[in-house]
């Protein structure tokens, strides 16, 4: 599916378009809202408001014994994220924090976001955070658990020096588990299910 296209065609017949995208941790939710800023942007304005950034801070995120569960929905400032995003769409500007994964800290929030004709929004929960949000296009990437450890483990082994097995164990003991209770059942709310392995 030419979801570049799907888009523009929405923005013609209703002036704009709010894309949502969910999917589980490294499925290429980032990617795929930076692909479609940079296709769509040649035609459109392009806005991109991220789930990542309303992380709460590391103290306030729920744990267990086995490590911080990060891919909770109570890890996220959820009431916030659907506030601004609804602020947004509603009056044209909001102002958005800025989260330093590294330090697991909100370090400010102070960026100006505004509206446009094609505003994306992407994290974890996002389909469920923002449900009911109108002029939607619902997208849920299905990238295999699989293939998600080993993007992780590439990931956070260069940028943030974890070793290789103390990350495959906190994916199977805290990942994996909220992302069966949590992340996969937003695919019933998603227009598009598609699979991105690049």
């Amino acid at each position: 599916m030419d979801i570049v296209n799907l888009i523009k065609q929405r923005v013609l017949a209703e002036g704009i378009c709010n894309v949502i995208i969910a999917g589980g941790t490294c499925s290429g939710k980032t990617t795929l809202a930076e692909n479609l800023k940079k296709e769509i942007s040649k035609e459109y304005s392009v806005s991109v408001m991220k789930q990542d950034d309303y992380f709460k801070d590391i103290q306030d995120i729920p744990r267990i014994r086995k490590g911080y569960l990060m891919d909770s929905p109570n890890a996220i400032h959820s009431s916030e994220f659907r506030q601004d995003a609804e602020l947004l769409l509603s009056e044209g500007a909001a102002v958005t924090p800025q989260y330093d994964l590294a330090k697991n800290k909100r370090i400010r929030k102070d960026v100006p976001l505004m509206r446009s004709k094609v505003n994306i929004f992407e994290g974890l929960h996002s389909l469920t955070l923002l449900d009911g949000l109108p002029n939607a296009l619902t997208i849920f990437l299905t990238t295999p658990l699989d293939v998600c450890l080993e993007r992780r483990v590439s990931r956070d082994t260069v940028l943030h020096g974890v070793a290789e097995e103390r990350i495959k164990e906190y994916f199977v003991d805290c990942i994996a588990p909220m992302y069966h209770s949590y992340i996969a059942p937003q695919m019933e709310r998603a227009e598009i299910v598609t699979e991105r392995l690049d």
